[in-house]
């Protein structure tokens, strides 16, 4: 089976994204241009940030929100869904003790079409907060609301279903981190381009891999064309990436799929009914504080029959190690409920271990640690025919059907 006729538009966007990480960096790590939409007198002053987007832009937002934190060195830093937000933060909450001209709200939207966002924006404005948007289009209706706007410049080109202009998400969002924090002393100013120079180094590093990595996708996909259930495991900034794994599972292939922590798993997902009709895709780091309650959750999921791919920098044999099941111990973390139908014993099964490029520092992992799975994602739904979004994009040739 050739992968080439499978060829998609989400897997195109990938084999060029080492380009737009050159092109995105030099777009968003311009002081000039971040001055011009924030005054640097007024991005000293920041004490309180709230970043909000919807669907894809809400995941980067979430994965970034560490990385925001460290750069910016700021530390009242949310990330809430728009509704959240627009419904039931009040002013208290969206200030949290700081002044109105000490907070930013940052909307992100690639289009500048997103009603909410729109109305999370307005609702910002008449708070007193400054407002700006991160967008590919200025002149939409997000950037009518906004105080002003990022321009992130994305290229043209097919952005279907998404992956570019989530990259571009997290590249501007740390960029407005970088200059928060060159603009309070958190960094210098040698700093703050260091920041953009080793995003666009780590992705170079990561796209080293991208042939094994896309064929090692590919093979999966033929593999597990089959299943209609996914779940994607993740902690820390992960999740949010794992989160944008589960969108594009959706949207790709019109699948099941759901995204959980490795907490959750041992207390809820587990007890799935016909576990081994599940797929799980788990996402850990060496540098993680939770990896090994992960590698219990990668056991665990082996030992209930899910076919289990972790996405990683550890090496492979950090998930060699395998614990007896013991049916009789009420302790055990995999004890199935009574009446569950699950059927547990040692397996000789093993996880596929998908290693990536170590980050240089543990918030740069969102970048590309997504990549496999939204790969895994779209070739799924090419295998098996299937046109994104509910059978309206023609994956092949890039338009519309629908």
């Amino acid at each position: 089976m050739g992968k080439e006729q499978y060829e998609n538009s989400l897997s195109r966007q990938v084999r060029t994204l080492d380009e737009l990480a050159e092109i995105q960096v030099r777009k968003c790590f311009d002081l000039d241009k971040l001055r011009r939409v924030l005054d640097e007198k007024k991005a000293s002053a920041i004490k309180r940030v709230i970043i909000v987007g919807c669907g894809d832009s809400y995941s980067a937002a979430g994965a970034m929100s560490s990385g925001f934190r460290k750069l910016s060195g700021i530390r009242k830093v949310n990330t809430p869904d728009p509704m959240d937000f627009c419904r039931f933060y009040p002013a208290n909450r969206i200030l949290r003790e700081c002044l109105p001209e000490e907070a930013l709200f940052i909307g992100l939207s690639a289009s500048g079409s997103s009603a909410r966002v729109a109305e999370a924006l307005e609702k910002a404005n008449k708070n007193g907060l400054y407002t700006l948007l991160i967008t590919r289009k200025p002149e939409s209706l997000c950037g009518k609301a906004a105080d002003a706007c990022l321009d992130v410049e994305t290229p043209e080109g097919c952005n279907t279903p998404g992956l570019r202009s989530y990259y571009a998400s997290l590249v501007a969002l740390a960029a407005v981190a970088a200059y928060l924090g060159k603009s309070n002393g958190n960094l210098s100013e040698e700093e703050f381009y260091d920041a953009g120079a080793s995003i666009a180094a780590y992705t170079r590093d990561f796209m080293k891999d991208i042939d094994r990595i896309e064929d090692q996708m590919f093979d999966l996909a033929c593999e597990l064309k089959d299943y209609t259930k996914f779940e994607v495991i993740a902690d820390w900034n992960e999740g949010y990436s794992a989160q944008f794994i589960e969108q594009k599972f959706i949207e790709c292939s019109g699948v099941y799929c759901d995204h959980t922590t490795s907490e959750e798993f041992a207390h809820i997902s587990m007890m799935h009914r016909l576990p081994n009709e599940i797929v799980t895709m788990v996402l850990i780091n060496k540098a993680d504080l939770s990896l090994s309650r992960m590698k219990d959750t990668v056991n665990g999921s082996v030992i209930l029959g899910r076919p289990t791919i972790v996405v990683t920098d550890c090496e492979a044999s950090e998930f060699e190690e395998k614990k007896a099941f013991d049916p009789d111990s009420i302790n055990s973390l995999y004890k199935p409920a009574v009446g569950s139908g699950l059927v547990m014993a040692e397996t000789d099964a093993k996880p596929v271990i998908c290693k990536i490029a170590e980050a240089p520092e543990q918030w740069m992992s969102p970048f590309v640690d997504y990549i496999p799975g939204a790969l895994l994602a779209s070739y799924h739904a090419a295998l098996n025919e299937t046109f994104f979004f509910a059978g309206t994009y023609d994956f092949r040739n890039e338009i519309s059907v629908g």
